[in-house]
């Protein structure tokens, strides 16, 4: 699991929303390969009165990985919606981090293994 820091900027975080946020951020980790565990995780949530209310409440996450450090923010109508579109965005990036540092060889092999199961399987 994730050690988290989670800071509230202008806006108190009560014990359901740190829950939340440790439901869904607390399992990213398993999308990470076993050498590129990450190191902890640091999650700002932001209130903005002034802001248009559709954009009221701004959520950003610092991922420290063993070699880049990830980063998403959002900014939306609630704190929770926020998560969501954060969990959602970091998804996206640890996938990229994966093709980025696993070695090649392990991914063609993973093909090539792919490959020779279907041209049996059609034989």
């Amino acid at each position: 699991m994730i050690e988290f820091q989670i800071v509230g900027r202008k806006y108190e975080i009560d014990d359901e929303l740190k829950d939340y946020i440790g439901r869904k951020l607390g399992r990213l980790d398993k999308y990470f390969p076993r050498a590129h565990q990450p190191i902890g995780m640091r999650v700002e949530v932001e209130r903005h009165e002034a802001a248009n209310p559709d954009k009221r409440f701004r959520v950003k996450v610092h991922v420290n990985a063993p070699k880049e450090e990830l980063v998403a923010e959002t900014a939306t109508i609630n704190p929770h919606s926020a998560v969501d579109v954060i969990e959602a965005k970091l998804k996206h990036q640890i996938g990229d981090y994966k093709s980025k540092f696993i070695p090649k060889r392990l991914t063609l092999k993973r093909n090539r293994s792919v490959l020779t199961e279907d041209t049996i399987d059609t034989a």
